[in-house]
């Protein structure tokens, strides 16, 4: 069933949210992946992605994302949400 993952980055800010880059050139081929965005929110960062199954965002962010977080950053707090459907434009 597909998922809508929200991420929480307290104090992250644009410029290390930038730092992780590469990553979103690795994202577009992982099994399972839809969308992503990000933005700042009051505290911090929001990244927010579509994926099909909350087990194929868990193998993303076990091998790739955390690994790659800054020594010493706040752990994300990730929230999923199962979706009914998605439809992407065009």
């Amino acid at each position: 069933m597909p998922v809508l993952m929200t991420a929480q980055l307290p104090g992250a800010t644009k410029e290390m949210i930038d730092e992780m880059e590469p990553l979103l050139d690795e994202i577009r081929g992982q099994k399972g992946f839809v969308v992503h965005t990000n933005g700042p929110v009051p505290d911090g960062w929001r990244v927010v992605e579509v994926w099909d199954s909350q087990g194929d965002f868990d193998a993303w962010f076990e091998n790739y994302v955390k690994p790659a977080l800054p020594e010493g950053a706040p752990a994300p707090s990730i929230r999923f949400d199962e979706l009914n459907d998605v439809r992407l434009a065009g």
